[in-house]
């Protein structure tokens, strides 16, 4: 499940200029359906080539989608093609509000920012965003219910998912062997595994998810904050 940019680029520039939810997560953009769960497509391509930490989501959930097609829609109508669109759009939604803060004060925490040579790790969301690639596991949207699919059923057990991150994810940290992979939770780190990664030093395996919906997050990140800090001078 590898959609082209090409196929979708006359459809993105039809779009009203602030598209909304309805306007995109529908069957226009509808890539695969199993069962109770749908695949749509959004405008998240390309791997950022310079990239020394790759940052892994579940996949894109609703907000993010539409965040991706308005900047889409609007870099298009500026006239901007090729890799630096797509690495523009990855810019502007990766991670964004709470969950980036909490991201980047765990990876301070763990020493990052110092093995970078960096102040702090935000840098890596602003003048040295060239260093990082954001992506997930499931690349394209998926919903379950028409909610924003949130590990079940599991990967494992879905064609349509496992699919998936075989087709991208793989595709892309293999374009990136020396870069410091970050799974944002254990469906991730399931995902990795999934793909060929179970064995590999240089994802931290253990790190939390950020969001502020995870109420263990304190807990876990303490509870793992030694080991990922080993795992990042090791890298």
């Amino acid at each position: 499940m590898t959609p082209r940019f090409e196929d979708y680029r006359d459809q993105i520039r039809s779009l009203p200029l602030i598209p909304n939810r309805s306007d995109v997560l529908n069957d226009r953009f509808l890539l695969a359906r199993e069962g109770r769960l749908e695949a749509f497509y959004a405008p998240l391509h390309g791997v950022s080539v310079d990239a020394m930490v790759v940052i892994v989501g579940l996949t894109p959930g609703m907000s993010q989608t539409v965040l991706a097609f308005r900047a889409a829609r609007t870099l298009l109508s500026e006239g901007h093609c090729g890799p630096r669109l797509f690495s523009e759009i990855r810019r502007r939604i990766a991670f964004a509000g709470t969950m980036r803060r909490n991201l980047i004060h765990m990876l301070d925490k763990i020493g990052l920012a110092n093995r970078l040579d960096l102040t702090t790790t935000g840098a890596l969301f602003a003048e040295t965003s060239d260093w990082l690639h954001a992506t997930s596991a499931l690349r394209y949207p998926v919903l379950k219910d028409r909610r924003n699919y949130s590990g079940s059923p599991r990967l494992i057990n879905s064609r349509m998912l496992g699919d998936m991150a075989k087709a991208n994810l793989s595709s892309e940290l293999e374009a990136l062997p020396d870069a410091l992979i970050v799974p944002l939770g254990r469906a991730v780190e399931e995902a990795l595994v999934y793909i060929g990664l179970a064995q590999s030093r240089r994802v931290l395996w253990g790190f939390p998810h950020p969001s502020g919906a995870n109420g263990h997050r304190l807990r876990q990140f303490k509870a793992e904050c030694r080991s990922l800090r080993r795992a990042v001078r090791a890298w």
